[in-house]
């Protein structure tokens, strides 16, 4: 019936109005570079707490991770004190060293470099001395010595002498370095890797002879007549199954990030806590995505079952296209209204 097929098309109409907000564009990279300073200014406030109370390994964790969402050369001073509080020569040595790259000029950099020998002289007297690798751009991952052992800015503690040490990352070509690390010196290997050469470009493929008259136009299939029923068959339930699957997998990867939250804050190696704070983000994102996925399909599942229900004594059945790719959701539907 003609306003049956109305009804549908308006209840599609509504359902894209209402799923839409679900798939809403991403905040702004202000917006974002906001949010993340906010949280890092608190995580500090949180860091310095701690280190006034003692808590020198809770401080650290703080300093850390406000230095991941806003690094600046204060915030390595103050980890490299806290470093210094727990007796971790190594851990105030390399935010020592950190805090010299990035001061510049600063008034205090030569008192700082005094600790840096300091320090260096430390690790001496265990038998190792300490290597940092940089690279432009950062996130590469590091092997030394056939070894893999982090990934861009990496600091470790090697025995002095030559070691090998290959960067790798996706879209660029490797670099290998052979460096010599003196007993008395803390040293770095900065490496600006090149982007790898784009493949060829594919054969274009052999013309093909054009035919001397065009083919004759298919008419499209007429619309096909049935008896009254079910509009929409079994599609409103597979949306709503689909949908509470989705939704159950953005809990479980809720638990998931929960859980590598919680594995963070328990980690006592720099590396360690970069891998299972990336976990936790990457999870997060996840979860984020399928719950506004899960919850569209079930938003779709219920209005296609209010639209089959209201559309049973109709004697033709349109045509209905739902579409969906990333970061959008569309519908469309044809008959007669």
């Amino acid at each position: 019936m003609r306003n049956t097929e109305g009804v549908r098309a308006l209840a599609l109409l509504v359902l894209l109005t209402v799923a839409t907000p679900a798939l809403a564009d991403p905040p702004s990279q202000q917006a974002v570079a906001d949010e993340r300073l906010s949280e890092a200014k608190d995580r500090y406030q949180k860091g310095v707490e701690a280190y006034s109370q003692g808590r020198f390994k809770d401080s650290v964790d703080l300093f850390l991770a406000a230095d991941r969402l806003s690094p600046s050369a204060p915030l390595s001073f103050n980890i490299a004190r806290a470093y210094e509080k727990l007796g971790d020569d190594s851990g105030a040595l390399r935010w020592y060293r950190d805090y010299v790259r990035r001061a510049g000029n600063a008034p205090n950099v030569g008192d700082v470099a005094k600790l840096v020998t300091h320090f260096e002289g430390k690790l001496q007297a265990k038998g190792v001395q300490q290597l940092t690798v940089l690279s432009e751009p950062a996130g590469a991952t590091v092997v030394v010595d056939q070894a893999p052992v982090g990934v861009t800015p990496w600091t470790g503690d090697l025995q002095p002498g030559t070691h090998h040490v290959v960067l790798t990352l996706r879209g660029y070509g490797d670099s290998a370095s052979d460096v010599e690390l003196s007993p008395e010196r803390a040293r770095d290997l900065t490496v600006t890797l090149t982007a790898a050469p784009s493949p060829a470009a594919a054969a274009a493929p052999a013309a093909v002879a054009q035919p001397t008259s065009p083919p004759p136009t298919q008419a499209p299939p007429p619309a096909t007549d049935r008896e009254s029923g079910g509009g929409l068959g079994v599609w409103p339930w597979v949306a709503l199954g689909a949908g509470g699957l989705t939704l159950g997998g953005a809990l479980a990867f809720e638990l998931m990030r929960q859980s590598s939250e919680k594995a963070a804050k328990e980690e006592q190696t720099q590396v360690g806590y970069k891998e299972e704070f990336d976990k936790m983000e990457s999870r997060r994102t996840t979860a984020r995505v399928l719950a506004a996925v899960g919850g569209s399909l079930v938003v779709l599942g219920g209005v296609l079952l209010v639209v089959d229900l209201t559309g049973k004594k109709s004697e033709k059945v349109g045509s209905l296209a739902v579409s969906a790719g990333p970061g959008e959701l569309g519908a469309s539907f044809r008959g007669n209204f």
